[in-house]
Formats: structure tokens, sequence, C-alpha cells
């Protein structure tokens, strides 16, 4: 199912679900190292929780409220 007519929020949601799965395969053993890179302090795992804010950050963004202007086919108000 992978197409080049991705929405945005496909894309988004695909960036989460890697970054998710990339984040269970990396984390940390018992003595702190990480299993696949061995360690300390793994740079995939770093660019990982990078994607997930910055994802959080655009989510936060669209769901922001926006000024609206008054709707120019509706009622007007009197003053």
């Amino acid at each position: 199912m992978t197409t080049p007519f991705l929405s945005l929020a496909q894309i988004r949601n695909r960036l989460i679900l890697t970054a998710r799965w990339v984040l269970r395969d990396h984390q940390p053993a018992s003595d702190g190292h990480c299993p696949i890179c061995r360690t300390a302090d793994c740079p995939v795992a770093t660019a990982a929780r990078d994607v997930l804010r910055a994802a959080e950050e655009v989510q936060l963004w669209s769901t922001a409220t926006q000024p609206t202007e008054p709707d120019r086919d509706g009622p007007q108000q009197a003053g």
C-alpha cells in the first residue's frame, strides 16, 4: 500500500509508526546500552525521539485555533 499519492496525515502517521518501531528495537537493556548499536547513548533512538517530538509539534500546530473571518454571506450584525 505504498502509492505516491499519500496525504500529509498518512505520511505523518507512517513516520510516527516507524519511529515507535525503532524505539522498541533500540530500547536500552538493563546495563543501559542499546542491544543493536551497543552504545550507551544510541543515536538512532535519539533520532526517533526527535521525529516523534516534531510530529507532536505539527499536530499541535494543526489543532491550534486560527482566527476566523466573519462570513460575508451570512447575516450582518447591527452595530
